[in-house]
């Protein structure tokens, strides 16, 4: 290989010693897209033996470039991606391995390929060892620096991957033991830190007026007119309680008082249809799973109805709860979205 074709992919794969990952390490800061890659390498490397029957040099090889792609896009957590991340990351892979000689290029294109398809025992192995490293990276971790959708996440994160082989699905239960177990040893618990209640007399009716004036489609609203419309659907909020621990968010400005992070509110008859409305989360509170948790718990109580709800920029959230647009939605700013009964 020609040396300067050597030093510019080497260029691009220093900058996974560059991208940070969500998970945190022991000392608590954040671990490296490189530091995870190593990790993995050394995990496979440990079960080699539990697999003889596999070609475990190509799994090594595997673990090594899984994350190529995130040299150019950064890690996007799991717990948020989208078919558009994973396109994009696709796409980058395409760009780093046109950097090589046919050879290297058409070896890295066919372990992507084959990891992509899921197909071969290589491949099962691969995806089933990366999401049990999180896990154990996590288990690692200060409690204090889980958010509040990865007390969920321990319990079930890799679950199919590892169902590939009896060997990983026990150790998949050994991972999800110790999570148990630190959780009761060391945590407060998932709910400890936050709650949920609906009605207007649960609502902080300025901090409600404070989340939706932050928005682009309710900056203008004034205060009566906010209390008329919770007074007028069923509003929910997300609420922290006072004195939450360091890690899983510190409030000291609460002095006492549980503060209002998440407002939405649905519109209902209660019987065949609800409309969603005003869904938001305190800047400084997104990407924590703190949106998650309350459309998991409006869900739960709406989601057998026929739901409609308008959107700018959360479509791929909703899909998740069975929402569809409808329309073209290359034609209009705000997408129109709709969930049948069920």
């Amino acid at each position: 290989m020609r040396p300067e074709i050597l030093l510019d992919f080497m260029g691009v794969a220093e900058h996974l010693k560059c991208n940070m990952r969500h998970s945190r390490m022991t000392d608590h800061r954040r671990e490296s897209v490189a530091e995870h890659t190593y990790r993995l390498c050394v995990f496979a490397w440990l079960v080699k033996e539990e697999f003889p029957d596999c070609d475990m040099d190509k799994v090594m090889k595997m673990c090594l470039f899984h994350d190529l792609g995130e040299a150019l896009t950064g890690d996007v957590p799991a717990f948020v991606k989208t078919d558009d991340d994973r396109k994009t990351e696709g796409d980058a892979l395409t760009l780093l391995t046109a950097m090589l000689p046919g050879k290297e290029r058409q070896e890295l294109d066919e372990l992507f390929g084959e990891l992509e398809r899921e197909e071969t025992m290589e491949a099962k192995i691969v995806h089933a060892l990366d999401k049990m490293e999180t896990l154990i990276q996590h288990n690692e971790a200060d409690i204090t620096t889980w958010l509040p959708l990865e007390y969920d996440l321990q319990m079930t994160y890799g679950e199919k991957e590892c169902m590939a082989d009896p060997y990983l699905t026990k150790l998949r239960e050994v991972i999800r033991q110790i999570s148990e177990d630190k959780i009761t040893a060391e945590g407060e618990g998932r709910e400890s830190s936050y709650y949920i209640r609906k009605d207007i007399e649960n609502m902080h009716l300025s901090e409600v007026t404070d989340l939706l004036r932050s928005t682009e489609w309710a900056e203008d609203r004034t205060e009566e007119m906010i209390r008329k419309s919770m007074e007028n659907s069923c509003p929910y909020g997300l609420f922290l309680k006072a004195g939450t621990g360091e890690g899983r968010i510190k409030e000291s400005s609460m002095a006492g008082k549980d503060r209002q992070i998440g407002f939405a509110r649905v519109l209902t008859d209660g019987v065949t249809t609800f409309y969603l409305m005003d869904l938001v989360i305190e800047e400084k509170y997104r990407s924590q799973g703190f949106g998650t948790i309350l459309m998991d718990r409006i869900m739960k109580e709406n989601g057998h109805l026929y739901g409609m709800l308008h959107t700018k920029d959360a479509k791929a959230f909703y899909e998740k709860y069975g929402f569809r647009a409808i329309g073209d939605t290359k034609k209009t700013e705000e997408i129109y979205m709709e969930k049948p009964c069920s």
